[in-house]
């Protein structure tokens, strides 16, 4: 049968559902309405039944075209078993201090729901797996007034974090989850001037957030914590820029490095080549560095193709 494995082991908070995962694809994913307070598990999990009849469904275009989707033989009595190893937090998904020019999300009503009550309500009815990892995305985060107190909670509570932030503000929480090796924390900072990381981000703050990179891998007990993303679109897909970009990591001692591809673009007419070709030398050009480096929701076409120009143009080149 048909079936994909986020719908047992994952949940994703959104303003106002909670669904398996983020949508990355820009399709049509199950949708759970949720604005707070408890989490009824019961009634998740029938939520979940009714999911995985309708995906058996041809004529469905419930989770239609997700490259995620599986052909499993799980047995006619199989039952329903949620153990979530990621949670997912984006209620506050419109809230954002950033004006990023590849994102809507900003430009829409910033209303949420407090999360610590789900969270806790998740933990009280044990249907969190013993080394679940927490993500927070959004939106920004860190401008939450619950942010310190629910990530708190989850560090006490022996779960890993990983923060995603455009670090205008710097958390003494995220600090923490540093130094204690219970936490990572994503930064996209895009750029490696000013002047283009306002053209990116529409706002003026790029020493600032250089700034608390800086602090956050001086605190960080082992480089691999701090990541530092890099989404390669028209407005900074130079080479030079992206080269400087690594050189700036590698100042700041970040630890891995990201790429990735503006989701518009995946999702209407495609990268554009000469962002394919950005990520291409970035790939390159951060080897030579010694930096790590990962690819962020790159689908595999995508990726093929920027292995391919990486072979093609840069398999010469020399630091």
């Amino acid at each position: 049968m048909h079936i994909c494995k986020k719908l047992f082991y994952d949940i994703n908070f959104e303003p106002d559902a909670v669904q398996p995962c983020c949508n990355v694809h820009g399709i049509r994913v199950p949708r759970f309405p949720f604005s707070g307070g408890k989490l009824d598990m019961a009634s998740y999990a029938a939520h979940i039944v009714h999911v995985v009849d309708t995906l058996q469904d041809s004529a469905s275009l419930v989770c239609k075209g997700c490259p995620e989707l599986e052909e499993v033989d799980i047995g006619e009595n199989a039952r329903v078993n949620i153990n979530f190893h990621t949670v997912s937090i984006n209620m506050h998904r419109h809230q954002c201090n950033c004006r990023c020019v590849y994102c809507d999300l900003w430009r829409h009503d910033g209303s949420s729901y407090s999360i610590l009550p789900a969270l806790q309500s998740l933990w009280e009815q044990h249907v969190l797996y013993p080394q679940c990892s927490f993500s927070w995305g959004g939106g920004e985060p860190s401008i939450l007034k619950e942010f310190e107190e629910t990530s708190r909670w989850i560090l006490e509570n022996g779960y890993f974090q990983y923060v995603h932030t455009n670090a205008l503000r710097h958390s003494p929480t995220v600090e923490r989850l540093l130094r204690e090796g219970r936490g990572a924390v994503n930064v996209s900072l895009d750029s490696a001037s000013p002047d283009v990381y306002r053209a990116v981000k529409g706002i003026n703050d790029f020493t600032r957030v250089v700034e608390h990179v800086r602090c956050y891998a001086a605190a960080a007990c082992v480089p691999s914590l701090v990541h530092v993303k890099y989404i390669i679109f028209e407005k900074n897909n130079s080479l030079k820029e992206i080269a400087r970009f690594l050189e700036l990591c590698a100042s700041l001692n970040v630890g891995v490095v990201q790429y990735s591809l503006n989701f518009k673009d995946l999702n209407s007419v495609g990268a554009q080549p000469k962002s394919l070709l950005g990520a291409a030398f970035f790939r390159r050009r951060a080897a030579e560095l010694g930096l790590a480096t990962e690819p962020f929701f790159i689908p595999p076409a995508a990726l093929q193709a920027i292995e391919h120009m990486e072979r093609a143009h840069f398999s010469d080149v020399t630091s």
